[in-house]
């Protein structure tokens, strides 16, 4: 599902034009995560700094946070996680 050009991944197969800066953003959170494709980390976060939707979305707050996580994911991206010796952490809940 990923448009390139320019640099996105799209809503669903086949739907190449629908794109949503908050999924992105959380996609390329998870890409820095596992430390994989940081050429489209950067492509997404170029792309969605200059895209504009034109709908409610562009105005939502947690899209700009979002877009903040992405940028600088800090704590998101633990790299000692799951905590040593840690494996079943369901169990601690």
């Amino acid at each position: 599902m990923w448009i390139d050009p320019p640099g996105y991944f799209c809503r669903a197969p086949g739907l190449p034009q629908v794109k949503f800066a908050f999924t992105n953003y959380g996609i390329s959170l998870g890409l820095q995560a596992v430390q994989r494709h940081p050429d489209r980390v950067a492509r997404i976060n170029a792309f969605f700094d200059a895209y504009r939707s034109g709908d409610e979305y562009d105005r939502e707050a947690i899209t700009h946070v979002m877009a903040c996580t992405s940028h600088f994911p800090g704590e998101f991206l633990r790299r000692n996680w799951p905590p040593e010796g840690k494996t079943d952490l369901a169990a601690d809940q």
